[in-house]
């Protein structure tokens, strides 16, 4: 990886994955780059990584408002030159309907049009063996952008497992498209980590889920590994768990499906030839 101190932007910082993977980001050296909602959690993220000192910045977003994520992208392309790797950690779970401000059901919006939107406008940042690895799970759900954002057929666990889905068709069509640009790209499942992302779940999955979830301390060293490690530098339209590569639902890997999600997502975001 280029660089004595590799730039890592880190989505979904103050989250459980987030700050475990920046820490060891930082452990090893990294120029890390925190994304998160701009609140007090964040300042204090930076501050307990040492901030400057140990060159550690942030910049404030929300993933569920595009305006916010462009105003991030142009705020990121002033400070930082080039980026070594991208890392789409952030992902929300709700049990009710809710809407953005611009009008989409606000888990599809965190979780696949925010990131496919800010990996977009970061390409040029990321050209020149910048790598691309976006967090998600081995999910096999139908990815049905219309159901995805009608309120009438809205089911929690489904809308959620849709939009890990998309990720994963995302991933392989931008592994593609990022070719000419020199940009590796990567999935990987953490497995059940211990993190607040399923607050709003049914208790008896609550309780499950959390009995035989992991430290992310482990998934952090994961991450870490295929953010910087040279042993992944030539790697791109791989799905992981942990640093081994592991087989992607047969739904995920049909190129017309990754397509027409990827046109559908460029139409609803507006995106510009920027764009890979």
């Amino acid at each position: 990886m280029a660089g004595l101190h590799p730039v890592v932007v880190v989505t979904g910082a103050t989250g459980a994955i987030g700050a475990a993977t920046a820490s060891v980001l930082v452990r090893r050296g990294a120029r890390v780059l925190l994304l998160a909602r701009p609140t007090d959690r964040l300042a204090a993220e930076v501050k307990r990584l040492g901030g400057e000192d140990k060159r550690v910045s942030s910049v404030g977003v929300d993933l569920s408002s595009l305006a916010s994520v462009r105003s991030a992208a142009r705020e990121i392309g002033r400070g930082v030159g080039h980026i070594d790797a991208l890392l789409n950690v952030a992902a929300t779970f709700t049990s009710e309907y809710r809407k953005t401000k611009e009008g989409f059901e606000v888990m599809f919006a965190t979780n696949h049009l925010g990131p496919f939107l800010l990996t977009n406008l970061l390409r040029d940042q990321l050209a020149g063996r910048g790598r691309v690895i976006t967090v998600t799970a081995p999910s096999s759900t139908r990815v049905d952008v219309d159901q995805l954002m009608d309120k009438r057929k809205f089911r929690a666990l489904e809308t959620f497992g849709a939009t890990k889905a998309a990720n994963l068709l995302f991933t392989f069509e931008l592994a593609r498209r990022a070719k000419r640009w020199e940009v590796r790209v990567n999935a990987c499942h953490p497995g059940l980590v211990r993190s607040e992302l399923m607050r709003e779940a049914w208790r008896p999955i609550r309780v499950i889920t959390r009995m035989v979830s992991q430290s992310p301390d482990r998934v952090a060293e994961d991450l870490a590994d295929l953010a910087m490690s040279p042993a992944h530098e030539g790697t791109t339209g791989w799905f992981f768990k942990g640093i081994k590569r592991i087989e992607p639902p047969k739904s995920t890997v049909d190129q017309q499906a990754q397509a027409r999600l990827w046109q559908r997502s460029a139409e609803l975001v507006e995106l510009e030839k920027a764009g890979f």
